[in-house]
């Protein structure tokens, strides 16, 4: 019996259909959340201009995007997201080595990154201010502050899930240093790493849109702002909705993507 090959229609047709199982249910629960907010406004609890539908919101980001203005907002937001995390990221890795290598400074360090962690995020923006002035500077700062303790506690706990008898095994053949983290513990703990920067991301995220709504002059959480500086309720829920979906894009696009390539390239699924 001759093997079975796989077509490029029918491999495309198996991946439309895994797309299509996977956005089934935000679907579902989009067009419940939809449904709810219309019978809120058939209840009347609140009034017309405390509480918008769904036109009046789609009518406010028509105006923002007739104008760029919504274009521009995001594109300045994920501009600013990318670096900062990206530098958060980068930073965060770094100390998470230290912590997981070198035993002695991390029984001295670990706390105080615990508690930098928690540090609410939109605390870090007076001193942004102080030092960098109304720039972007000072957004970079808040969004890397707010991201890169939450990157390194979560690498640090990622990489400690390596089994210790794959480290072993490697320094018996010879493997140190630098080698044993970039072919032995990055690549047995890539999944936990994903999930790590994914932990990371948002944290990074929700300390830019607070940095932006205090004093941003362009993007996202400026819009917001600008929304209920002009008493535009419309606009403050269209870009709240705007801030939830790129969330959740970007969580399906990269995280989620990337978690389902790793589980298939190890065998877990998929």
């Amino acid at each position: 019996m001759e093997p079975r090959t796989r077509t490029p229609a029918l491999t495309l047709l198996r991946w439309g259909a895994r797309r299509l199982r996977a956005g089934l249910p935000l679907a579902v629960v989009a067009l419940a959340g939809l449904a709810v907010w219309y019978v809120l406004i058939w209840a009347a609890l609140w009034p017309p201009f405390l509480f918008p539908g769904p036109e009046e919101v789609a009518t406010a980001l028509g105006d923002l995007w007739d104008r760029s203005l919504l274009l521009r907002g995001v594109g300045v937001t994920l501009y600013r997201l990318g670096v900062g995390f990206g530098l958060g990221l980068l930073l965060g890795s770094i100390l998470a080595m230290v912590l997981t290598h070198v035993p002695a400074l991390a029984h001295g360090l670990h706390p105080y990154i615990l508690g930098l962690q928690t540090f609410p995020s939109i605390a870090w923006v007076p001193l942004a201010l102080l030092w960098f002035g109304f720039s972007e500077a000072a957004l970079l700062f808040v969004t890397l502050m707010g991201s890169v303790f939450a990157v390194t506690v979560s690498f640090a706990d990622a990489l400690r899930t390596v089994p210790p008898s794959y480290l072993r095994a490697a320094r018996n053949m010879g493997v140190e240093g630098f080698d044993l983290v970039a072919r032995v513990s990055v690549p047995a703990s890539l999944p936990h790493l994903i999930s790590a920067a994914k932990a990371g991301w948002s944290f990074a995220w929700r300390s830019l849109i607070g940095a932006e709504i205090i004093f941003a002059t362009a993007g996202l959480g400026f819009l917001l702002n600008q929304g209920r500086e002009f008493l535009d309720i419309a606009q403050v829920v269209g870009m709240m909705l705007t801030i939830l979906v790129l969330g959740v894009v970007f969580d399906r696009l990269v995280f989620s993507g990337a978690q389902a390539w790793v589980g298939r390239r190890w065998g877990l699924g998929g």
